[in-house]
């Protein structure tokens, strides 16, 4: 009986059927707002920790210590997110000092003379 009634109300009062979809449409509309706000504020607390990282990581002389131990991939991932959060200085710099660590011909970064048979390869 009370769906028959609640047909019965909307087909009587289309008006009312109206404000309850706008008022719904305004409730979703209002949840969609809060979840982007929640999404730029938790966007700008990851901004500002990778600026605080890349800022740390941003030393030339932890930089010589630390990344020529790291391994090719290693420091192509370190890289990749260096330059992903805008600080491709920070990137160049410690690939620049794996780079000095790489002593194996077959290394991505290494940078000495290659012999013959590693051009060929």
């Amino acid at each position: 009986m009370p769906a028959v009634l609640s047909w019965l109300s909307r087909a009587l009062n289309p008006w009312g059927a109206l404000r309850i979809e706008r008022q719904t449409t305004a409730l979703y509309m209002a949840l969609a707002t809060d979840a982007v706000e929640m999404a730029v504020d938790r966007l700008g607390q990851y901004r500002s920790a990778a600026c605080d990282l890349a800022d740390l990581f941003d030393d030339g002389m932890l930089a010589s210590h630390i990344a020529d131990k790291l391994t090719c991939s290693e420091a192509e991932s370190l890289a990749d997110f260096f330059r992903a959060v805008d600080h491709p200085h920070v990137a160049d710099l410690w690939l620049e000092c794996h780079a000095e660590g790489d002593d194996d011909e077959d290394d991505l970064h290494y940078q000495g003379e290659r012999s013959e048979l590693a051009l060929v390869a």
